[in-house]
């Protein structure tokens, strides 16, 4: 049964996209709105000219849709109606990547010389010079009309049409073969781009909760409830999975905490080797371990990962991930491995690192798959007092005793910055976990014991030195992100595994 505040949180979200139907999601160079300068989440009206410069472009959404518009581009928002989009282009390039449309719902595209209509999902229109429009389709299909004479042909992927003012479109013919693989290749930077555009850049308030709005009415999980948490604060917990239609190798875990006076969220964007399976449980279940000789069908080949409390942030960058095999001539288990990995604090008004924060350190393999010390880099003022592996340098301390679920971890900077991390196990009452609260008399079988760890929180405080928190009240507990997630939600996507070990 959908929980009460679930509702409460539709109708929030729903009202806040129903407020910007279009909007600029990111550029590079000089772009342009009715003269003045673009600005990034910057809404986009009814009549408003977009023009790109020389080595200019942007990323822009309507009604949910993505639209790349290319360097030396005018174009105007022509219809931003519920069920019409409709872009008019006056000279240069865009190309756009088409949700899937409901019944009276329209795309379209329009030229001096032609109408694009989109029964498809991804395709390419270009105004040239002499004012004839190149019109190339990716996937689906797209109907290209001539308005003067009325004529209309259908493109299917693969496909192109010129369209001339006064004469029929041209028959479609098959694009190069290696326009294609260009265009696939540009489509998947555009795409990879804007993801982790997301990931790092969306975090205020308005943002997450606008692209939560339409990605929770297609989440493969959800859950939602209300609880205290460690410190005694009421929240409302709201997270769920979801599969980015235009990369079928990821899947993105969202969660979303809201206090009386702070809002905290996290992302996770898992990228896999390949094209996921139906059942997500099928990549999850041996994505970060693995036991016995054959390597698994399916790994994480990257992470991206965001907490933050609309202002201060904490990110971490994955990528090359691959399997490792624990002994190459007879192979029990495979672990996974990155070979790059970055991790920054930062805030909203961050300009370092293409506004991702301060880069505390990087670790870059040499090859061999085995994480050593010459390997990380410390930039200069964030290099650790030990100036060891930051992996085991943390200490890892349990403030409450050694039975009680509270881990607290700190890291120290030879600048004397530093970051803090304390988890907590608890109920949704707020209550710190005990370890004779999940292993006890009654709860001896493996079976028990995760049918009561599924009815817990996990609780992550992080605090440090470079935070400022500006956009919440000081409740006592000092600037921070606070972020409670179920262990079912959790469990059920994959993500976390309970060990059998426990029951032993």
């Amino acid at each position: 049964m959908k929980k009460i505040f679930s509702f409460v949180f539709y109708t929030l979200f729903l009202f806040t996209v129903c407020l910007a139907a279009a909007k600029i999601d990111s550029f590079s160079g000089k772009v342009t709105i009715n003269g003045f300068n673009a600005v990034v989440g910057q809404k986009l009206n009814l009549n408003d000219l977009i023009k790109t410069s020389f080595n200019s472009k942007a990323l822009i959404s309507i009604n949910g849709h993505k639209v790349n518009v290319s360097p030396k581009t005018e174009a105007i928002v022509a219809d931003l109606a519920d069920d019409n989009s409709l872009l008019k282009i006056i000279v240069g390039r865009i190309r756009a990547a088409v949700n899937r449309l409901k019944t009276r719902q329209k795309f379209e595209i329009k030229t001096p010389t032609a109408i694009c209509a989109v029964r498809g999902t991804d395709f390419a229109v270009e105004v040239q010079e002499d004012l004839i429009t190149r019109l190339e389709v990716y996937e689906g299909i797209v109907a290209a009309k001539e308005e003067t004479t009325g004529s209309e042909v259908l493109v299917n992927p693969g496909e192109f049409t010129t369209i001339q003012k006064g004469e029929a479109p041209k028959e479609p013919e098959k694009m190069e073969e290696d326009k294609k693989d260009e265009e696939t290749e540009d489509k998947k930077d555009d795409f990879k781009s804007e993801a982790q555009r997301e990931i790092f850049m969306e975090i205020s308030r308005e943002s997450v909760m606008e692209r939560a709005a339409e990605e929770i009415k297609l989440a493969e999980y959800q859950n939602g409830k209300a609880l205290i948490d460690v410190y005694g604060k009421r929240v409302r917990l709201e997270e769920y999975v979801y599969r980015p239609p235009e990369n079928k190798a990821q899947f993105k875990y969202v969660v979303l905490n809201e206090r009386e006076n702070r809002f905290d969220f996290g992302k996770i964007l898992f990228t896999f080797n390949k094209e996921l399976p139906t059942n997500l449980n099928d990549a999850t279940k041996n994505m970060f371990h693995s036991e016995g000789s054959t390597q698994p069908e399916w790994y994480l080949s990257g992470l991206d990962s965001v907490m933050s409390n609309t202002y201060d942030k904490i990110l971490e960058e994955a990528s090359g991930g691959k399997m490792v095999a624990d002994d190459s001539a007879t192979i029990t288990k495979w672990n996974l491995f990155f070979p790059n990995y970055k991790f920054y604090i930062g805030n909203a008004d961050s300009t370092e690192n293409s506004g991702k924060g301060k880069l505390m350190w990087q670790f870059v393999d040499n090859g061999d798959n085995i994480p050593q010390k010459t390997e990380f880099t410390f930039l200069p003022g964030t290099q650790y007092e030990s100036n060891t592996d930051p992996a085991v340098s943390s200490f890892n301390l349990m403030p409450d005793g050694i039975n009680t679920f509270h881990f607290a971890y700190k890291d120290v900077y030879a600048d004397n910055n530093w970051v803090e991390k304390h988890n907590y196990l608890i109920n949704d009452d707020g209550v710190k976990q005990q370890f004779s609260d999940i292993v006890d008399s009654e709860n001896v079988s493996s079976d028990k014991i995760k049918e009561k760890i599924l009815t817990l929180n996990f609780q992550n405080v992080y605090t440090s030195s470079l935070f400022t928190d500006k956009n919440s009240v000081d409740d006592g507990f000092g600037k921070r992100i606070d972020l409670i997630f179920s262990s079912k939600l959790l469990s059920d996507s994959g993500i976390l595994s309970l060990p059998s070990v426990l029951s032993q």
